[in-house]
């Protein structure tokens, strides 16, 4: 269910609209593009003369994005799963903040564990803690955008087709951009300390490093990401867990999650032991799978990655993207630069610009992906080296 907005033309102030926008002008235009996609010819005429007479085209702007946001917002990326979102106010790198409590010895808080507040005794001062800063090294978020149009000649012949190009096209590539990003920014942020190491399951088995997509290597990630710390700290996973795959994997990703075992059978000295779990405690059932075409094969080798999902690192942020604060949604802007007729007058847009006889419409977004953590994810080149 797309949300309701009080002003659904600002979308409650996230809009800034041109000035030769207005509400009764947005209707207008709205009338005559629904009674064109009707097939009604009489409107179309009408709504080709006012487009490219006047003020309509930056109405059938607003018109667009007034529609096609509240839209944006509700669409399923797959990134929203797996990474949270922050407002930054700027383009410079963002930083996080904790509390890093120095206690030195022969003071109060001497000995107590980090992250503990200390015993204060009586009549005794409070230690000092400081704020420990972590600055992205990636950078800050980025300006994404582009220039799309077509001439006057293609607005005449098919103005039906390109009122339903440009929001679809909108809606599509802003979409996407965020999804290169995050995982853009989850492929090229995992390090040394991020990969499979391998070692030993509950089953007995032994895992390789880097080992392909099984059902013992994602145990055997699990295990290992609770082992890790980020900055001298454990941190607490009290959420399910993301299984990110090339596209076409996920069919045999989601086969191995739901294997239905008969038994586990561990051997100690000459005794062996069986322990029979069919509908019993599945280890996986907390693993969702994802397809990214931005996770790509080398050869045979299945890359994957175990994320945790959105939200389930409490205090610690792991994946997440970027907004603008003030811009947190794409625009859509007409080109102005069309000069005026001798003797005076406003030229339409869509009559072409001053260069050429083509109207000009400009995307623009602000996103950048950030891995935080790459302890807390547990990566896998598939090579099992």
């Amino acid at each position: 269910m797309v949300k309701e907005y009080k002003n659904p033309l600002t979308l409650d102030g996230k809009i800034k609209l041109d000035p030769r926008v207005s509400e009764a002008k947005v209707k207008a235009v709205k009338e005559l593009a629904e009674a064109t996609m009707s097939g009604d010819r009489r409107a179309k005429g009408i709504l080709e003369e006012s487009i490219t007479t006047s003020d309509a085209i930056f109405n059938y702007a607003a018109l667009v994005n007034a529609n096609v946001l509240p839209e944006f917002e509700e669409l399923p990326p797959t990134w929203s799963t797996i990474a949270g979102v922050r407002l930054v106010s700027d383009f410079r790198s963002p930083t996080l903040y904790s509390i890093n409590p120095e206690y030195q010895p022969g003071v109060v808080g001497s000995g107590t564990p980090r992250g503990v507040l200390p015993v204060i005794p009586e009549a005794s001062a409070y230690p000092y803690a400081t704020l420990e800063a972590e600055t992205s090294e990636v950078g800050g978020i980025r300006k994404h955008g582009l220039k799309a149009g077509f001439t006057m000649e293609a607005w005449l012949n098919d103005s039906v087709g390109a009122l339903q190009a440009i929001p679809d096209s909108f809606r599509r590539l802003a979409r996407d951009t965020d999804e290169a990003e995050v995982y853009t920014a989850l492929v090229q942020g995992v390090t040394a300390d991020s990969e499979l190491a391998g070692g030993t399951v509950p089953t007995g088995a032994t895992v390789p490093a880097n080992a392909p997509l099984s059902r013992d290597a994602l145990i055997r990630a699990q295990i290992e990401m609770g082992e890790r710390q980020v900055n001298g700290r454990f941190v607490r996973i009290t959420g399910g867990f993301n299984l990110i795959v090339p596209r076409g994997q996920g069919v045999y990703a989601n086969f191995i999650l739901n294997q239905t075992l008969g038994e586990i059978r561990q051997t100690d000295g000459g005794n062996q032991f069986v322990y029979g779990i069919n509908g019993g405690y599945n280890p996986l059932g907390n693993i969702t799978v994802v397809e990214s075409e931005y996770i790509v094969a080398t050869g045979d080798d299945v890359p994957w990655y175990l994320v945790p999902q959105q939200g389930a690192t409490a205090g610690r942020p792991v994946l997440e993207l970027l907004r603008l604060t003030g811009h947190e949604l794409p625009e859509l802007r007409v080109n102005n630069a069309t000069g005026v007729y001798v003797g005076g007058g406003a030229i339409s847009p869509f009559e072409g610009n001053f260069e050429n006889d083509a109207a000009d419409f400009r995307i623009r977004t602000f996103a950048r992906g950030i891995l935080w953590s790459p302890e807390l994810i547990v990566f896998s080149d598939g090579s099992g080296s």
